[in-house]
């Protein structure tokens, strides 16, 4: 996996990165797991998307992009000792901190889906 450098924006302006580029088949696993949410009861709107909103339960925590500079956000996303985090939007300079195989991100996947559904 190559280390994640940052675009000059996200570079200047935008909240810390972590240490890898995140795989695309991880993004695409995150793209998938945030249509769950427009279902979903959040005031504030779907936390993968750039509404500021948080959301979290027993197993994950996703927060949407923070515009406010003062407040620190070291993760976007969050599961187990994964996390993600990406610059305005999901998909957009998005980076990992650890190395993650397809076969975990499948697990990660179905575990975070099946820890909603119930809900």
């Amino acid at each position: 996996m190559k280390e994640y450098e940052p675009e000059l924006g996200q570079m200047c302006m935008g909240q810390p990165t972590q240490k890898l580029e995140c795989p695309d088949y991880v993004a695409a696993a995150l793209e998938y797991l945030a249509y769950f949410f427009y279902d979903k009861k959040i005031s504030q709107g779907n936390p993968f998307r750039n509404t500021g909103a948080k959301w979290s339960n027993f197993l994950f925590t996703v927060n949407a992009y923070d515009w406010n500079e003062d407040n620190i956000q070291p993760f976007n996303f969050k599961y187990k000792d994964i996390e993600i985090s990406w610059y305005k939007y999901l998909g957009r300079g998005m980076s990992i901190n650890r190395e993650v195989s397809e076969e975990e991100c499948w697990t990660m996947l179905k575990e975070c889906v099946e820890s909603i559904v119930g809900e």
